[in-house]
């Protein structure tokens, strides 16, 4: 890259990044269907492969009537310990969750457990107080809701306690399938068209999980401008018939103990022969992790640094590409070598390739970025000449360049910089893809951020 001084023009696209104090982030999605942009993401944690959304209780219902007023659709699951524990042997269970909009820790332990890997939750947001809450909120906005499941006469006992308690608010239908519904094609298509026609804004399934979860998998294509809430044994508890654990025993995480008492016979196994252990490992497991150092997991990448390598005989031209660079991309590790040469040399491979064309006058940069094609397919590589000829171009294309750039033209260096730009972003989304299921620790957003400096000050103090 010889003879390229630091011109206007370098100084344009200097000061022009360096006074935006640009950083990048994962690229957001576009559109949605209604020609608005899509919400921001929720901050979410993670936990044993399962990605929790760290919102309180009237963020959660803010959230879904906000997104109702924006008219789009979505679902709520509310993940406990039984849940927890299904999703790592249930691949379909998994992936059900996946899909979920929102997944917020209905069970104490949960939260407990996020806590001890330092990853707190606002608070615990259980099912049977999100059915009201959200009820509650529906009334104020002029929503409408739609009551599926839940035993004989319990569905209708529950609109008449919802609709006493929160005046104006819309019962749009209520249904109670007969038993094994879920099995029978007609049934479900019949069931699928009254939903439809009743048209409401949004629907609660209480049919126990994971039946309610695979019923609302397969319903709610038919109204995606609906919220789907799968809500179990909450339609008994709002009618009185399933008396509910006191208050000082939902906050003591001991619910699941005045549920067994009620229903030895069939919690026991639940309750006591599997989800003891699994708490014990769970809560035990979050402990260990979270005495360990923070990884860079949560990072835009993740623990591997984007790495650029810049290779020119001008000590200069080097320095110089290296402000471009670093003042824009501030992620970017870069390293610099004055000989033609692209060898991995610790054997961690360089994503950006910056190769000039001309070694004493040598033209060589065809073949070193068919050197760095051969060892690094996925690289992105760009080539700089001073002399921008038919022949150089077509030979520097041929070899596997993605873009050519003439060294005294700083201007036509943008479009390669939008390019770096955009595979920097891919390079995100692909980490956080990779990161889990959902993406690792993500979107510390407001509700969670402060929260874990809290957290990490009180760590320090003690």
């Amino acid at each position: 890259m010889g003879g390229v001084s630091l011109d206007g023009g370098i100084l344009e696209i200097v000061n022009e990044n360096v006074s935006k104090e640009r950083r990048l982030e994962p690229a957001l999605p576009g559109p949605g269907a209604h020609g608005l942009d899509e919400p921001a993401a929720l901050p979410e944690v993670e936990l044993r492969g399962i990605g929790i959304h760290a919102i309180s209780e009237k963020e959660c219902v803010d959230h879904v009537l906000d997104e109702l007023d924006r008219g789009r659709g979505g679902w709520v699951v509310t993940p406990n310990l039984d849940h927890l524990m299904r999703a790592g042997h249930d691949a379909d269970f998994r992936s059900m969750y996946e899909e979920a909009s929102l997944r917020i820790a209905d069970g104490q332990i949960l939260v407990w457990a996020c806590s001890l890997q330092r990853t707190p939750l606002p608070e615990r947001v259980a099912g049977s107080d999100l059915i009201s809450s959200l009820s509650a909120g529906a009334a104020k906005r002029g929503r409408s809701l739609f009551l599926l499941g839940g035993n004989t006469g319990s569905a209708e006992d529950a609109a008449r306690v919802l609709t006493a308690r929160h005046p104006g608010l819309e019962i749009a239908g209520i249904e109670c399938p007969p038993v094994g519904f879920e099995k029978d094609p007609l049934a479900m298509a019949h069931l699928s068209r009254k939903v439809h026609e009743a048209k409401p804004d949004i629907v609660y399934v209480a049919l126990g999980s994971p039946k309610q979860e695979r019923v609302i998998r397969h319903l709610r294509h038919d109204r995606p401008e609906a919220w789907w809430l799968g809500v179990g044994i909450s339609f008994s508890f709002l009618s009185g018939e399933v008396s509910r654990a006191p208050v000082w025993m939902r906050r003591a995480g001991l619910e699941w103990f005045h549920r067994l008492c009620m229903e030895p016979r069939r919690l026991f196994k639940r309750y006591v022969l599997r989800g003891m252990p699994f708490a014990a490992s769970l809560l035990t497991g979050c402990a260990l992790r979270g005495t360990l150092p923070k990884a860079r997991s949560s990072g835009t990448y993740g623990r591997r640094t984007p790495r650029a390598l810049l290779v020119d005989d001008d000590k200069d031209a080097l320095e110089h590409l290296e402000i471009v660079l670093t003042s824009r991309f501030p992620d970017l590790e870069i390293e610099k070598r004055t000989s033609p040469d692209v060898r991995d040399i610790d054997g961690a491979s360089f994503d950006f390739y910056f190769l000039d064309n001309d070694f004493d006058g040598e033209a060589c940069g065809a073949a070193l970025a068919a050197e760095v094609r051969a060892q690094a397919r996925d690289a992105t590589i760009f080539a700089f000449s001073g002399t921008l000829g038919i022949d150089a171009l077509k030979g520097l294309i041929n070899a596997g360049c993605d873009g050519v750039c003439e060294k005294g033209d700083p201007k036509s260096w943008r479009p390669m910089l939008s390019t770096i730009e955009k595979r920097l972003s891919e390079m995100a989304n692909e980490h956080q893809r990779r990161a889990g299921s959902f993406g690792g620790v993500r979107s510390a957003a407001h509700s969670i951020q402060g929260l874990l400096e809290d957290w990490n000050e009180r760590g320090k103090a003690a």
